[in-house]
């Protein structure tokens, strides 16, 4: 007899516990994302609410040779290589140069916002300019803040049409005083006669460079920077026919 009850109290524990668990509520499956059904890390891709595939760079694939660069222009159809030119850096341009033929874009454009370096690298640089449009390439230069000494050098050297400033950005070209690493060291009695001889070799040929890119003729060039530092506004760079055309609100 007490077998037998202690079997019905057992049967009858058992079944209340499982109508309990017949009872208790299932648990609620953890969120997913609707797009992609993910349960971890959804917004890392994602916005929270509407759950659209957040943007990225359009360059975001591309690995580029300078911080200072980028690949500009997805939006046109027209694709452009865009450079900040700080330092005179030549080995930097000849990168640009070179990553952007291997994309097969013809258009750079340069931000110049430089107060001035290297005579030689510059030079360089205006030379990579000329070698660029010889191959049928496009360049543009822009100046938003300062090009100075040799920046200014290298701004006045995008092609013509192609070359804009804001209005009151501020310009400079001078008298070349230092020529970095490449100083004439000469120790004869002579030897201010021939620096001098040196250094008015060298500013002949940007000043008869600098005349076939604006409206001063060489000499004009010669007096306006004589024992002095010429500085100009973007305004007056147009005036001079150093740059072409305005980037802001026009004067």
């Amino acid at each position: 007899m007490k077998l037998f009850l202690i079997i019905v109290m057992v049967f009858c524990l058992t079944s209340t516990g499982m109508a309990a668990e017949k009872e208790k509520p299932k648990e609620k499956p953890k969120a997913q994302c609707p797009k992609t059904t993910m349960q971890e890390s959804c917004l890392d891709c994602h916005i929270k609410g509407n759950f659209k595939v957040k943007e990225t760079a359009p360059d975001a694939h591309l690995s580029y040779p300078s911080k200072n660069m980028q690949i500009i222009g997805w939006d046109s159809g027209r694709l452009k290589g865009s450079f900040l030119l700080g330092d005179i850096d030549a080995d930097g341009i000849k990168n640009f140069f070179d990553y952007l033929e291997e994309k097969k874009i013809k258009d750079a454009i340069f931000e110049v916002h430089s107060p001035g370096g290297a005579l030689f690298d510059a030079q360089r640089i205006v030379s990579m300019f000329e070698e660029w449009r010889m191959k049928g390439g496009t360049i543009e230069t822009r100046c938003l803040g300062i090009s100075a000494s040799a920046a200014f050098f290298i701004f006045v050297s995008g092609d013509k049409g192609k070359r804009f400033v804001s209005p009151y950005s501020d310009l400079m070209w001078h008298e070349i005083r230092t020529v970095e690493g490449w100083a004439p060291r000469l120790a004869m009695p002579s030897s201010k006669e021939d620096e001098a001889k040196v250094f008015r070799h060298l500013q002949d040929i940007r000043n008869e460079y600098l005349a076939t890119r604006g409206k001063l003729s060489k000499e004009e060039l010669d007096r306006m920077i004589r024992y002095k530092d010429w500085w100009m506004s973007g305004k007056q760079a147009f005036e001079y026919g150093f740059a072409d055309g305005f980037i802001g609100r026009q004067p």
